[in-house]
């Protein structure tokens, strides 16, 4: 039987007595994931590809306090949402060097290829939707991207952030409001 159909349960299981190839198959399962909300956390690749991979080796050092029976996602994503959590606010203050994002795609200074006039202004409106999304206040932006990106209930986002249902009600939607005034020339 092959890794990947191999159930998750018994891949815990064998992860948790060592076997570091079904804790491979579980990065492998989840690795895309846990990646995008850590991009989406902080904007840029390099520190996406870092704290992802820092959540999954944390997570192959805590498998013994793993309780069989819990979600293994919901779990490796409270890593993942801890550590990112962490290194904004290591990195508050700091401009972190070689990390913006790519110039939008069809201006002068990323190519010489002419693209469509509607998908230039597409691509400006997703760069200054990453831009607004960038400029939320951390405890904004995480409940913003848990419930629109990874699609989470609030009783989700509650249960993960260890918040009154309400303050995440109250978060997102602060956040919506900043988001639409950031964004009133463009929309």
């Amino acid at each position: 039987m092959r890794q990947e159909d191999i159930p998750e349960k018994r891949l815990i299981a064998l992860a948790k007595e060592g076997d570091m190839e079904a804790f491979e198959s579980l990065v492998r399962r989840y690795q895309k994931s846990i990646y995008y909300l850590c991009h989406r956390m902080t904007g840029a690749h390099q520190s996406a590809d870092d704290l992802s991979q820092e959540a999954f080796i944390k997570a192959y050092l805590s498998l013994s306090s793993f309780r069989d029976g819990m979600n293994f996602f919901t779990w490796l994503r409270k890593i993942a949402v801890n550590n990112n959590l962490n290194y904004i606010k290591a990195n508050k203050r700091e401009e972190l060097l070689g990390e913006k994002e790519d110039t939008i795609p069809g201006s002068a200074s990323s190519t010489n290829q002419e693209l469509p006039p509607d998908r230039l202004q597409r691509n400006r409106l997703e760069l200054k939707f990453k831009e607004a999304l960038k400029a939320l206040p951390v405890k904004q932006r995480l409940i913003f991207i848990l419930r629109f990106y990874e699609n989470q209930s609030y009783e989700g986002i509650s249960q993960l952030l260890g918040l009154p249902k309400g303050t995440v009600m109250s978060r997102l939607n602060r956040a919506r409001k900043k988001l639409k005034a950031l964004l009133a020339d463009y929309i």
